[in-house]
Formats: C-alpha cells, sequence, structure tokens
C-alpha cells in the first residue's frame, strides 16, 4: 500500500495516510474527520545500500563543522 500526503479543505491539517489504489475517496481528516482532503503531491526516498542519496537541499552549506555525518 502507497503511503500518500494529504491535505484538509476544511481545517488545513496535513497528514499522511496508506491508501489502497482507488480508495482515495475513503480517506479521513486526522483532525476533524472531514472527507474534504485533497491528494498532495510530495517527494519520495529510496533507501538501502550502503550508498548515500545528498539532496541538494542540504544545510552543509553553512555547516561549520569538519565531521559533519549529514554532508556525506
Amino acid at each position: 500500500m502507497p503511503l500518500y500526503e494529504f491535505s484538509c479543505r476544511q481545517c488545513g491539517c496535513r497528514f499522511e495516510a496508506l491508501v489502497r489504489l482507488g480508495e482515495e475517496k475513503s480517506v479521513l481528516c486526522r483532525s476533524c474527520q472531514s472527507r474534504d482532503v485533497e491528494k498532495l503531491f510530495s517527494s519520495f526516498g529510496i533507501g538501502g545500500g550502503s550508498s548515500r542519496l545528498v539532496s541538494s537541499s542540504s544545510s552543509c552549506g553553512t555547516c561549520t563543522s569538519k565531521s559533519c555525518g549529514t554532508c556525506r
């Protein structure tokens, strides 16, 4: 089951939900229980193996530490 990100049009709550394909209409807002939710486009992560993907939005440009584990 894919994990989707939703936004409630009633209260503005943003949340994630595991939803079977074709069952997006059955999602309820976690905060107000409204069905008036919108599926958002969101990024996804790829994990596994020993290699690491580095994001271009990394905070390493302002990092002053020489042993920062985030930049590797």
